[in-house]
């Protein structure tokens, strides 16, 4: 059995403002495999990392992401609950360039989730594909949606390309509706995630990645039901659980 690894959700966003290059840079020295993040795109058409639609809960601005430019956003502190412990890489929004020159600089396995909810033929989808291909680092980045119609359509254009379907319902026939999304990888809420659920995603040969687990109980249980990765906020936390 192949050791699981450990995806810092959003980088360690437990101690650091979440999606910024602190959270990831901290991911890093506590000792995480790799990272997630959430990536959209500014009025002005450049890929941001960032959760939510708008930037009022993480930021001390208002406004929705799509309305704003790259410019405007920058002017905002991203640092919200972490203000003043971090510097400028703790408060301001990183685009998907930066991120991706920092994981390829460290070796770190990275996980891109678009934010696309309802188009298929979502253009965050495609400049993100385009943006991975372009520098290169396809083997060790995987993009992910809950838009499956997006992961499939995106896999169908770009073969070469990791994806991954998230959900937290659960489906009749799952390894045949995932392959149908042309997924590689499934993205499951972790409490679903059972002997049961390993054996089909096994026997299909699909990673697992449940996401977000800051439990030390079920991070061992799912470290001993096999699953690829354990997406969390405290990968410090992850670290001492999985190598014990």
């Amino acid at each position: 059995m192949k050791q699981t690894q450990i995806l810092a959700h959003r980088g360690a966003s437990a101690y650091a403002p979440e999606n910024t290059m602190a959270a990831f840079g901290l991911a890093l020295d506590m000792g995480a495999h790799g990272i997630e993040l959430d990536v959209q795109l500014t009025r002005d058409g450049k890929l941001v990392v960032i959760h939510d639609l708008s930037i009022d809960r993480t930021s001390d601005g208002t406004g929705l992401v799509g309305e704003l430019t790259l410019e405007e956003l920058r002017q905002y502190d991203f640092s919200y609950a972490f203000a003043g412990k971090y510097g400028t890489d703790g408060s301001r929004l990183p685009e998907l360039g930066e991120v991706m020159e920092f994981a390829m600089n460290h070796g770190l396995y990275i996980n891109i989730e678009t934010k696309d909810y309802s188009r298929p033929y979502g253009e965050v989808n495609m400049r993100t594909a385009e943006l991975v291909c372009r520098y290169g680092y396809t083997e060790n980045t995987l993009i992910s949606s809950i838009n499956h119609n997006a992961v499939a359509r995106l896999k169908r254009d770009y073969p070469d390309l990791r994806t991954a379907i998230a959900f937290m319902e659960s489906f009749y026939r799952l390894e045949e509706y995932a392959a149908n999304c042309r997924a590689d990888v499934l993205h499951p809420y972790y409490q679903g995630v059972d002997e049961d659920f390993m054996e089909l995603a096994n026997r299909s040969r699909f990673e697992v990645n449940p996401w977000t687990v800051d439990d030390e109980a079920e991070m061992i249980r799912l470290r001993n039901l096999g699953v690829t990765r354990i997406m969390t906020n405290k990968p410090d936390l992850a670290r001492e659980c999985l190598k014990n």
